[in-house]
């Protein structure tokens, strides 16, 4: 892994607070140092735009692990991107990497008119390149901000309510500046969101749990920087597109020999299944049949799920924008591809008669397509954690929920129970149904499975170590077992047969 420099500057107490009024255009010229790369090229577009999606992924990790810890005694807000902050961040790290040493921003400055002004208190800064991949992008550069009790007290504190966040790339290597704030007229909130965070979880804010790190978070990395254990480096610069939903760069060598695993489903009658991948390759195990795939087509955005009809005769795979792809006697009963999404979708599942079928984003909304009921959902509701999936209550017509706390929301279905309120040591990624509907069970990212109702648990790889996170789960109707899909097609077979892996 390459060397991570790291540094913290924290302003002053709530109470005390220093208001120097200074527009954007003040910000960056007052930092007006080193903005040229130190070969004294023009950054290009690429470049550009590799940094730009760089500090929107360092954003998103935030903003994870901050959802992970709030609820309503602690409200930790998510963090908005705050143009100026931002600029000010972008320049100060452009300097960093043209002298090549980190080294703090100034705090305590404020931008914006009188009475709306967004005051910046905390400031991160740090490098990370020159290592090997998993852990050098951003997944590494956040690691170690929460690795440190300083750096990581800033980015969660419940104080703050804006970030601005600059990467400049620059031989191999990324410069990051993270600085936080919130505007001078919340001063009474903000102390009071502190206080309640410092009395219930203490300062600086733990570091479990951890949510947006290695090995579940899939980075970005800048041009140059080696990701491979055989030299290999970046050319372009990019990303993986999950769990966070920031557009990908292409032509990224990524070290992995396909696109990773996102899901799976089992046939009918229990004796194979299907793995399907995020750029729509689906891959056939035991008896189940190849209907097709979208592993030649130029999708719009990667496929999260494959889901089987009730017959085991076809499947649909849905994609981030709620595209739907069907196969075999899979029908098309509509979809959400072409229109303004609030959040991305990322779970499906099929009404009892396979004639229709409902789909959730990670904010809770539910859209019904075909004979698919809408019986409720958590969209435009505030959520501890993201949904992440669903599962259809086939005896009721009703749909459970899950978060990535493992908090069950239930529309016209039994609840049996949750981790809500339960310290997990990883996020939930995905649900299922038991074969009667009376129960159901989810899987985190470690592998770890919780069952309810009737659900019965037959094992897991809570206490194994991964080489990729579980992604996905199906149930074994004939034998009561499951099988679980992780990131690289690894499948873990659990009172149930094994047909390869994916």
């Amino acid at each position: 892994m390459g060397h991570h420099g790291l540094a913290r500057a924290v302003g002053a107490a709530l109470a005390v607070i220093t208001v120097i009024a200074m527009t954007t255009a003040g910000l960056t010229a007052a930092l007006q140092i080193g903005t040229t790369s130190p070969s004294g090229a023009e950054v290009s577009t690429t470049v550009a735009d590799v940094q730009s999606l760089y500090s929107a992924d360092l954003v998103a990790r935030i903003n994870a692990e901050r959802a992970a810890r709030t609820d309503s005694s602690v409200p930790i807000p998510q963090l908005s991107v705050d143009p100026a902050l931002e600029a000010y961040a972008q320049v100060w790290s452009a300097h960093l990497a043209a002298i090549h040493t980190i080294a703090d921003p100034a705090v305590g400055t404020c931008s914006g008119p009188a009475g709306a002004q967004v005051c910046m208190f905390a400031a991160n800064s740090g490098d990370t390149g020159n290592g090997y991949w998993p852990g050098d992008g951003s997944d590494g550069m956040n690691a170690e901000y929460m690795a440190s009790a300083g750096h990581r007290q800033n980015e969660l504190s419940a104080a703050y309510s804006d970030v601005g966040v600059g990467v400049t790339c620059s031989g191999g290597q990324a410069w990051t500046v993270e600085v936080f704030g919130y505007s001078a007229s919340d001063i009474p909130s903000a102390t009071a969101r502190q206080a309640s965070q410092n009395a219930q979880q203490g300062s600086p804010v733990p570091s479990s749990p951890t949510v947006a790190g290695s090995p579940t978070g899939k980075p970005v990395y800048c041009p140059g920087q080696t990701i491979a254990s055989n030299g290999t480096t970046t050319a372009t610069g990019g990303q993986y597109a999950y769990p966070f939903a920031v557009t990908s760069v292409p032509g990224e060598p990524d070290g992995l020999t396909s696109p990773e695993a996102v899901g799976m489903a089992a046939t009918s009658d229990a004796n194979g299944y299907w793995v399907a991948r995020s750029d729509g390759t689906v891959t056939t195990h035991g008896d189940a049949v190849n209907y097709g795939s979208m592993a030649a087509a130029t999708l719009n955005a990667p496929i999260t799920h494959i889901v089987a009809t009730p017959d085991g005769k076809g499947y649909w795979l849905v994609a981030a924008d709620g595209g739907i792809f069907s196969f075999g006697d899979a029908s098309f009963y509509g979809s959400m591809g072409a229109r303004p999404l609030n959040a991305p979708v990322v779970g499906m599942a099929p009404t009892a008669s396979g004639h229709g079928y409902w789909l959730v984003a990670s904010d809770g909304g539910i859209f019904a397509f075909g004979d698919a009921v809408y019986q409720g959902s958590m969209g435009g509701r505030s959520l501890n954690a993201p949904v992440v999936g669903m599962a259809a209550d086939t005896a009721t017509g009703g749909y459970w929920l899950v978060g990535t706390d493992g908090g069950i929301f239930s529309y016209d279905a039994p609840f049996y129970g949750s981790t809500g309120n339960l310290h997990l040591n990883r996020p939930v990624n995905a649900m299922m149904a038991s074969s009667d509907g009376r129960g159901y069970s989810f899987v985190a990212s470690d592998g770890g499975v919780f069952t309810y109702g009737d659900a019965p648990f037959k094992g897991s790889t809570g206490s194994t170590q991964l080489n990729a996170p579980v992604v996905g789960m199906a149930g074994d109707n004939a034998t009561g077992g499951y099988w679980l899909v992780s990131a690289d097609g690894g499948i873990f077979s659990f009172g149930a047969p094994f047909f390869g892996a994916g």
